[in-house]
């Protein structure tokens, strides 16, 4: 890949981005600086709430940014808005090419177990394809890690048995009241 520098969104990327600039050999640089006073985003109720929360929370390295070809790492999408917002300030920036890896699977099924996205309408990658989202997002390029690429990293025989996957792959390891009881079964 022809890219300048491997950044984190700081700080769920950060681990992430470190490996990838040490397998891939491009710099890994700490071009966005992370307001520590702003919490998780991704968890506020209400999408304006998420919005300013992003602006405020991320704070991109214009010299270090200008002109070059960057690939961000994440740990995840949700709902977008992180994402969205920083790749527009970053070409307003003038960055060149926008290449955003994920070290996670897509998140396609609500979470049941405590994480704030209950229903599948919020996730935005169960709702447009990796091409269509890779477009709405303003990215040159966007590839996930596979679910079978996550397991495989845990080191673990056999860990389709010993972790939950239900929001990458809807199969919950218990039944819930919707619709989603009937494809726990098919699991």
């Amino acid at each position: 890949m022809d890219a300048d520098l491997v950044m984190p969104f700081p700080d769920s990327g950060t681990y992430a981005a470190l490996g990838y600039s040490e397998a891939s050999g491009i710099p890994f640089e700490m071009a966005m600086i992370r307001n520590h006073y702003v919490g998780r985003t991704f968890i506020q109720p209400t999408q304006s709430m998420r919005d300013f929360g992003v602006r405020v929370k991320l704070n991109p390295v214009k010299k270090l940014l200008e002109g070059k070809n960057i690939v961000i790492i994440e740990d995840s999408i949700i709902r977008g808005t992180t994402v969205k917002t920083r790749v527009k300030a970053l070409r307003g920036l003038g960055v060149n090419r926008i290449h955003l890896r994920v070290s996670g699977p897509p998140h396609r099924f609500p979470c049941h177990y405590g994480i704030d996205f209950s229903t599948r309408g919020e996730l935005i990658a169960a709702n447009m394809s990796i091409e269509k989202l890779k477009d709405f997002l303003g990215l040159d390029s966007l590839n996930y890690l596979s679910l079978e690429g996550l397991l495989s990293s845990t080191g673990i025989e056999h860990p389709e048995n010993n972790f939950c996957k239900a929001c990458f792959d809807g199969c919950y390891p218990i039944s819930f009241d919707e619709d989603l009881s009937k494809h726990c079964l098919e699991c």
